[in-house]
């Protein structure tokens, strides 16, 4: 018997979630009630055609799918486990000019952050997570002119990829961001398509009031590999 994967645990919740047997996703997928006990308990990787209809039955979004199979397939071994950022990590991003950070996905738990970063979201640096500066600091609502949006994007990521992740971890972010009146109504609500293919960032200048139009680069580390990924925020044209 081998032993539960991230990925394998990952659709085994997103099957409870949605309130299905193991016979109903089998029923769903066109897939033997055997295969999906041995997905969900690790002892078969299931290929591609096996997870598209497995997605697909569970109704896991598309702009999510690559980030499952990133943080759910075991990684090949390229030596020691990092879990805080070099120096060398470090120097390169105080190099950039533009705002960003280097951040843990879906914890949001931000490892490193530059000085432009810092500037245009107060509070926001090394070893603060980005969920409970959202729900938890009052600067967050005056830096987003969008923050509905950006706080049900942000929670919608966690809410579908955090069984990928550490439960004690989770479990203390959502009793910390649970403090907040406006915790429950975005955990409940649902994202539209549209915002997630937005264009642009609006984000208010503390210094100078002015509104800032960013887009959002995301960067996966590939060699070496890091736990964590690059976000940058460059300006809009």
């Amino acid at each position: 018997m081998g032993e539960s994967t991230a990925l394998s645990v990952y659709l085994r919740e997103r099957r409870m979630a949605a309130g299905l047997a193991r016979s109903e996703l089998a029923v769903r997928a066109k897939m033997a009630p055997l295969l999906i006990s041995q997905i969900e308990s690790g002892t078969l990787v299931p290929n591609s055609p096996m997870l598209q209809r497995l997605f697909d039955s569970l109704d896991v979004p598309l702009w999510y799918r690559r980030h499952i199979l990133i943080l759910g397939l075991p990684a090949v071994d390229s030596g020691p486990a990092l879990t805080t950022p070099s120096a060398e990590d470090l120097a390169d991003l105080a190099s950039l000019t533009h705002p960003a950070c280097l951040a843990r996905f879906p914890t949001m738990d931000v490892l490193a952050a530059n000085a432009e970063y810092q500037r245009l979201f107060p509070g926001l640096g090394a070893g603060v997570n980005k969920l409970e500066w959202m729900f938890l600091n009052p600067v967050a609502k005056k830096v987003y002119l969008d923050w509905t949006t950006e706080a049900q994007l942000l929670v919608h990521a966690f809410r579908m990829l955090s069984p990928l992740v550490a439960n004690q971890r989770v479990t203390a972010i959502t009793e910390q961001c649970s403090r907040s009146p406006d915790w429950d109504p975005v955990w409940t609500s649902d994202v539209r398509a549209q915002d997630i293919a937005r264009r642009h960032l609006r984000l208010r200048e503390r210094s100078t009031g002015l509104e800032r139009r960013m887009t959002l680069r995301v960067y996966d580390p590939a060699y070496p590999t890091r736990p964590w990924w690059l976000y940058r925020l460059i300006p809009a044209r």
